[in-house]
């Protein structure tokens, strides 16, 4: 069954006055622990096949750190990402879930969809797909599985738990 990696950013900077929200970057503490929390997704065998991820800075960014950590060195491993506003903070929700059942209509069977967003919308995504209320920290990842009819909850991995801590 294809499945769904629902990625938060990472830490980002805060909002200043004359910057706009899209433009905010991971810290350098963003950076350290979403690399690690990315390679800790890794190494419980969640490779992506392909990447989708906001067009906000920050959600690139965290992209940047899973498609490194799944490459491990080798660019062969490199998986594509697309970028969708879909996935920004205020998206409608509704509108994702029918776009995201066409997009795993068409996916293999046994493909992993990696999506770097925010909250509140991630939050509102899963409890929308799944029925799961959860708190949705920087650098998680829920997994959720497509059955062929509808969404099925597999598991929320928190940060701390991601890289190890």
């Amino acid at each position: 069954m294809t499945k769904l990696l629902l990625i938060r950013h990472g830490i980002a900077e805060e909002f200043r006055p004359g910057t706009g929200d899209s433009e905010r970057a991971l810290t350098e503490e963003g950076w350290t622990k979403t690399k690690a929390a990315m390679i800790g997704l890794v190494s419980r065998g969640f490779i992506p096949s392909r990447g989708i991820s906001s067009p906000y800075r920050r959600a690139m960014e965290t992209m940047a750190c899973l498609k490194e950590a799944a490459m491990d060195g080798d660019s062969g491993k490199a998986f594509p990402v697309g970028i969708s506003d879909g996935f920004t903070p205020g998206a409608d929700v509704e509108a994702m879930d029918q776009w995201l059942r066409r997009l795993v209509i068409n996916a293999g069977q046994s493909e992993i969809i990696a999506i770097t967003s925010h909250e509140p919308f991630l939050s509102s995504l899963i409890h929308h797909l799944t029925g799961q209320f959860l708190d949705v920290k920087k650098a998680s990842c829920t997994v959720i599985e497509w059955t062929g009819s509808g969404w099925n909850f597999k598991q929320h991995l928190k940060p701390a738990e991601l890289r190890g801590d």
